[in-house]
C-alpha cells in the first residue's frame, strides 16, 4: 500500500500515526508521514490518514482527496463531550465551528478508526464504518532496564486537562507520602501546587522511545485516576499500558479506559470507592513482593499490544478499503 498520514506532534500523533504507520513502512509498505503540510503532497496516495483534522478551511482539500483515494479519519478522543474539567480539549473543541469540522471530516471519510468503543459509538452517529484498534507500545520498551530510585516512588504521567483527576486523589496521595515516607514523581504537567507535597518533575517528551519518554518512567508504583466524566469514557487504558510495559503495577479508577486492561489484584488493583486509593497505595508502598509480582504479570499482559505485531491491525484495516 502507498499510505500518506497527517498528524499533529502530540504524544496522540505518536501512538495513532508515527509509531504503527511506522512499522507499517518497516513491514514493506510506502509511508509519508507529515505534521501539516499542504495537500498537494498527498496526491497519488492509495490510502491518505488525517489525524484530528477539525479546520474548516482543510475540508475542501480532504474531500477532493475523495476522488482518488481512500481517506481515513483518525481520532482518538470524544471531542463532542469535553468539559471545562478537560479544558485543553474544552478550549478548541467545544466550539461549534470545530466540532461541525471534526463531523463532517469523519462523514467524507471512508473510514474512521478509534482507540476504544465507547469512542466508536460516538463516531457510529457520524460514519457507520469505525473500526476499534487499541494503541500499541514500542517493541523495544519491553527491553528497558528500568531504572529504580533510592526511594519508593509513586508516580503519574499525564497533560494538563488533568487537574480535578488528580486532585481527587491529593488527599490520598498525602497520607502515603506522609505515613509510607514514599517519594512523588510527576511526569508531564507539575500538579506539585495540587497535591501539597514536594514532588519530583520531568517535563514531557514526546518521542516514545527507550531513551526518550520512556527513559522518565521511573515509577515503582503507577496512577491513573479519572474522576468519569463522558469524556474520560471514552479515553483509552494508555496510561496503564505505558507503566505496564516497564513493569511497573497500577492504581486506577474503575471506569472503562482501564477496566478491560487492568486486571484487579493480579496486575494492579482497580478503585472503585474514594477511600480505596489510600488502601490500595499502602498496600503495594509496604509489600515489595506484592509489586515485583503485579509488574512482571502487567509486563506479560502488556506484551498483547506490542507495535511489532499489532501494526497488522492498520494493515488490515487499510487494506480493506482497498480490496
Amino acid at each position: 500500500m502507498r499510505i500518506f498520514a497527517f498528524h499533529d506532534e502530540s504524544g496522540c500523533g505518536e501512538y495513532r500515526i508515527k509509531i504503527p504507520l511506522g512499522e507499517l513502512a518497516k513491514n514493506g509498505h510506502e509511508v509519508k508521514m507529515m505534521a501539516g503540510g499542504s495537500g498537494s503532497l498527498a496526491e497519488g496516495y492509495q490510502v491518505i490518514v488525517a489525524q484530528r483534522t477539525d479546520k474548516y478551511d482543510a475540508l475542501p482539500v480532504w474531500r477532493r482527496f475523495k476522488s482518488r483515494s481512500r481517506l481515513v479519519y483518525e481520532i482518538d478522543d470524544d471531542v463532542f463531550n469535553t468539559t471545562l474539567v478537560n479544558w485543553m480539549a474544552h478550549r478548541v473543541y467545544s466550539k461549534p465551528d470545530v466540532q461541525d469540522a471534526v463531523a463532517h471530516a469523519a462523514e467524507v471519510a471512508d473510514l474512521v478508526t478509534v482507540t476504544t468503543e465507547p469512542l466508536a459509538g460516538v463516531m457510529r452517529r457520524h460514519n457507520p464504518n469505525v473500526v476499534v484498534i487499541p494503541n500499541h507500545v514500542p517493541s523495544e520498551v519491553f527491553d528497558i532496564e528500568r531504572r529504580r530510585p533510592q526511594r519508593l516512588t509513586v508516580g503519574w504521567s499525564g497533560g494538563a486537562s488533568h487537574g480535578a483527576d488528580l486532585a481527587m486523589v491529593a488527599p490520598h496521595l498525602r497520607r502515603v507520602v506522609d505515613r509510607c515516607k514514599v517519594d512523588l514523581h510527576l511526569v508531564g504537567t507539575d500538579y506539585s501546587e495540587t497535591i501539597r507535597r514536594p514532588c519530583r518533575f520531568t517535563p514531557w517528551n514526546q518521542t516514545h522511545t527507550a531513551d526518550g519518554y520512556y527513559a522518565n518512567i521511573d515509577f515503582d508504583i503507577g496512577i491513573a485516576p479519572l474522576t468519569g466524566t463522558e469524556f474520560d469514557r471514552s479515553k483509552s487504558h494508555i496510561k496503564a499500558l505505558e507503566y505496564a510495559a516497564l513493569g511497573i503495577p497500577v492504581v486506577a479508577t474503575d471506569l472503562e479506559p482501564y477496566r478491560d486492561f487492568v486486571v484487579d489484584g493480579v496486575t494492579g488493583f482497580l478503585v472503585r470507592h474514594e477511600h480505596e486509593w489510600f488502601k490500595r497505595l499502602r498496600e503495594l508502598a509496604n509489600d515489595a513482593a506484592m509489586r515485583e509480582e503485579m509488574g512482571a504479570k502487567a509486563k506479560q499482559v502488556a506484551r498483547g499490544f506490542d507495535i511489532g505485531e499489532g501494526w497488522k491491525l492498520w494493515a488490515s484495516a487499510y487494506e480493506g478499503l482497498l480490496s
